[in-house]
């Protein structure tokens, strides 16, 4: 399979939410599908941001809460607020999770979302700031499958 690098980027670009439109394809030279298999990983230091897919999956998530949020701006910074916000961030979190993209057996594994008087001082309250302190637990890829094959010779002497 080989793919011209136009229509990886218009992939990239659809996965990513980019409108950058992408090179005219007679001007892209050929990339192998073997090629494509060695970029699934960013060139970032971090350990948690080695694979493109939790990376994006981490820029989706954001993007997301924010866009989803927006109405709280309008609201009082109370506890009835604050359970709005929580309640909103889970209810697209679980769907995140049980489309697949976040591990664990439970959504109590896979994620948490926390927005009360522990994730916010009086002082923060005070001046409008209304902080959720989420975390998700994204499912990575298997880079590496590994079979064990393993093959026994029967003991002729026994029946």
């Amino acid at each position: 399979m080989r793919l011209r690098p136009a229509i990886l980027l218009a992939l990239v670009a659809g996965l990513c939410g980019c409108v950058t439109p992408p090179a005219p394809p007679s001007a892209a030279p050929d990339i192998s599908a073997e090629t494509l298999q060695r970029v699934t990983r960013t060139l970032s230091s971090d350990g948690s941001w080695k694979y493109i897919n939790v990376r994006r999956l981490f820029i989706f998530v954001e993007r997301s809460i924010d866009e989803g949020t927006q109405w709280a701006v309008f609201e009082p910074n109370d506890e009835k607020t604050w359970a709005r916000v929580r309640q909103s961030i889970t209810n697209f979190l679980t769907t995140v999770w049980r489309s697949g993209a976040l591990f664990g057996g439970k959504a109590d594994e896979a994620f948490f979302v926390r927005c009360d008087r522990t994730t916010m001082t009086q002082d923060d309250i005070d001046n409008g700031r209304l902080i959720c302190v989420i975390g998700i637990a994204p499912v990575k890829p298997a880079e590496f499958v590994i079979f064990r094959i393993q093959q026994k010779l029967v003991d002729q002497t026994q029946p």
